[in-house]
């Protein structure tokens, strides 16, 4: 799978990701719902990755309206981390750690402590 780099660490993109997924699981699939605790200002999602009729993994991710130059698509945005959640802890596009490459742009690297895993 094809990676990106951000901050000096490897990322596999959600679409990646998610090809990955279609080639090792045919026929599996991917639901994602809106959280019940969003709020006017922030949307919460949720995606499951059914590997088959019985394993499935979860993922979950926020984002906020009108915050930053994507905040007009935040339920894009939440959706796409969710499922890329849902997918690495399936073990599809791990490289260093389970977030995405769209939550390490998100991430401000004063955020991060020497040495600390994000996420």
């Amino acid at each position: 799978m094809k990676t990106i780099n951000i901050k000096g660490k490897e990322y596999v993109p959600v679409v990646e990701r998610v090809k990955e997924f279609h080639n090792k699981y045919p026929s599996g699939w991917i639901e994602t719902t809106i959280h019940e605790s969003s709020t006017p200002d922030r949307i919460v999602v949720l995606a499951k990755v059914w590997l088959d009729d019985k394993r499935f993994f979860c993922g979950a991710s926020q984002a906020e309206w009108g915050k930053g130059m994507m905040g007009n698509v935040a339920l894009e945005v939440a959706e796409t981390s969710a499922v890329g959640r849902a997918l690495g802890f399936a073990n599809i596009g791990l490289v260093d750690g389970i977030a995405t490459a769209d939550e390490m742009r998100k991430v401000k690297k004063s955020d991060i402590l020497e040495d600390e895993e994000p996420f």
